[in-house]
């Protein structure tokens, strides 16, 4: 009796030299095929590989259950930036004579003050922080790992992915999510090293992970890692 395969998506890519297999929140499990492939062949390799896809969607699974929206209403008291090693307390005051909300820093502290103080407001407020936070903070950080490793970098831009901590486009632009700022440090460059190799290669073919591997010897522990990491952003940035 065969073992039930389970439901996969085939997607053809001129850029692939071999089959790859890809499980991500959004896709699920997705057959990467290159030019020429013979589909038919799917199953076979499916069932040779079973154990790792069984694992692979399971995890994917538990990091889709964190993700779901969840109902939180408080607003937050204490911004914790693990990656630049800072811990902020917001201060909320009411000010009625203003117009609009404002967002400053005072003392070590986030003051945040306006005539409505509403959470969607506040939010919005705080992302746009840290938005200016990622350039100031993990910037530097991508050109200083770039310039180190002699790694092709050409722009840096500031995202708010909900599912990725960070990419690589083809023109050699990193964009970081800000949601790296609740890594810990050591993730943080694993993951500026990891999208920093993409330069190079795109896919995550032998020559890519061997590249990663001479910049970070412990990148399989960390990968690990990563996939918790997402536990540590506060649910209020997404």
């Amino acid at each position: 009796m065969k073992a039930v395969l389970p439901d996969y998506r085939v997607r053809r890519s001129l850029k692939s030299k071999s089959l790859r297999l890809k499980v991500t929140r959004e896709e699920g499990l997705c057959v990467v095929l290159p030019h020429g492939f013979d589909e038919t062949r799917v199953p076979a390799i499916l069932r040779q590989k079973r154990a790792w896809i069984a694992d692979a969607l399971k995890r994917v699974a538990e990091t889709r259950r964190f993700l779901e929206p969840k109902p939180v209403t408080h607003l937050p008291d204490t911004v914790r930036l693990a990656a630049l090693g800072e811990t902020w307390a917001v201060i909320y005051r009411d000010d009625k004579a203003g117009s609009g909300l404002r967002l400053r820093t005072e003392d070590g502290k986030l003051v945040i003050s306006g005539a409505s103080l509403a959470r969607e407001g506040v939010i919005r407020k705080l992302k746009g922080w840290l938005r200016v936070r990622v350039r100031e903070g993990l910037f530097p950080m991508a050109e200083i790992l770039a310039a180190r490793h002699h790694l092709g970098l050409a722009k840096l831009l500031v995202k708010s992915q909900r599912t990725r901590w960070a990419s690589c486009s083809s023109r050699r632009n990193l964009s970081l999510n800000t949601k790296m700022l609740f890594l810990s440090p050591e993730l943080v460059r694993y993951v500026l090293i990891h999208e920093l190799c993409h330069t190079l290669h795109m896919e995550h073919g032998k020559e890519f992970w061997r590249l990663v591997a001479a910049y970070e010897p412990r990148y399989k522990v960390l990968d690990g890692m990563l996939r918790q990491a997402w536990k540590t952003v506060p649910q209020w940035m997404f």
